[in-house]
């Protein structure tokens, strides 16, 4: 090994231990430093809307664009969670009525006189052979979601600190990032060892990806929260403000979405005999509901992400089990920084063997 070898090894090896010391440094604030980053990334064209404005000053657009967005959260937070605390409370004592009183079973036993009763009780012996006790899991299905309902909200109360911590983390990131985001960006581009019209299409990708992915997200869970809330309202279904909130939460999950919470509310309408509000609300939900997913998407994601939609199902639910909910976001961006890479072997490397 000649001595610029050796100067070589020792220099990569001792950079990489500092790096791997630097993300020991900095694992603690990771998950509030990658939310920051990509809040930054979907509102960049807001933030140069602001420096236009101020005159290309950085400092101060930065901190009114942060003090813009942290004012927003705060008061968005402060309403829905006071409107769906009660909500919550409201509906894990109507369960808990519901249980004790014996008008679940009630329900239960009006459903088995209707024409679905019925057709149950005609395969009920094929059913009884399986050992299954309908009544007896409605009961123990409406305490698991109550017990559920109080554990999620005593786990709130629990991690309020950490939830505290990371907002103040993150507000505390956005305005550097703000300020001084593109020079960091111009540096760690310079960083990298390639061709730079490779490396401006990497970024772009990932830029691209992440915006895509996180405004369709928002835009579709807002829609689609407010449809499920609306719908719910009009049919005369109770809480209709926290049911749409759920399907907004689970409009951002790649499986299920807002039908988990639409589904059940018509299986109600049906239990209460309410068969017309039980059609029309599953046809709002298939044709409305669901359906603006098909649409919303494919408008805002469209070609920007240059991504199938089965790999992009398959990123959301890989980067969901790799890191958490930060892979919803994380997952795609490495898909689509791994087909720019891609791209660059074939155009470079493949088409001159």
């Amino acid at each position: 090994m000649t001595r610029q070898q050796l100067f070589a090894a020792f220099f990569f090896a001792v950079f990489l231990f500092l790096l791997f010391q630097l993300y020991r440094l900095f694992y603690l604030f990771l998950t509030p430093l990658a939310g920051a980053v990509i809040l930054v990334l979907t509102l960049y064209p807001l933030h140069t809307l602001f420096l236009s404005f101020l005159g290309r000053r950085r400092t101060l657009a930065a901190l009114l664009l942060t003090l813009l967005i942290t004012f927003i959260v705060i008061i968005a937070i402060f309403l829905f969670s006071s409107l769906l605390t009660s909500q919550v409370v409201a509906f894990y004592q109507r369960m808990q009525e519901m249980i004790q009183s014996g008008e679940l079973q009630q329900l239960l036993s009006r459903w088995e006189s209707s024409y679905l009763g019925q057709v149950w009780q005609r395969w009920q012996p094929e059913i009884e052979a399986l050992n299954i006790d309908l009544p007896a899991l409605a009961l123990k299905g409406g305490d698991a979601v109550s017990t559920f309902v109080v554990g999620q909200a005593t786990g709130i109360a629990k991690n309020l600190f950490i939830f505290l911590f990371n907002f103040l983390i993150m507000t505390f990131s956005l305005f550097f990032l703000f300020r001084d985001g593109e020079a960091l960006y111009r540096t760690l581009r310079d960083l990298i060892p390639m061709e730079p019209e490779h490396k401006e299409a990497i970024f772009v990708r990932l830029y691209e990806t992440v915006s895509a992915v996180v405004q369709s997200m928002a835009v579709t869970g807002a829609t689609q929260g407010l449809l499920s809330g609306i719908g719910f309202w009009l049919l005369g279904i109770p809480f209709a403000f926290f049911l749409g909130c759920a399907a907004a939460f689970f409009s951002l999950l790649p499986i299920g979405g807002a039908a988990a919470v639409w589904i059940p509310c018509v299986f109600y309408l049906v239990l209460t005999s309410q068969w017309v509000k039980a059609a029309i609300l599953l046809a709002y939900g298939i044709l409305i509901i669901s359906g603006v997913d098909n649409i919303i998407k494919p408008l805002i994601i469209g070609g920007r992400t240059r991504l199938s939609t089965l790999f992009l199902v398959l990123g959301i639910l890989g980067g969901l089990q790799a890191y958490g909910f930060l892979g919803i976001f994380l997952g795609p961006a490495l898909l689509a920084t791994i087909v720019a890479f891609v791209n660059i072997y074939r155009e470079e490397y493949a088409s001159a063997s």
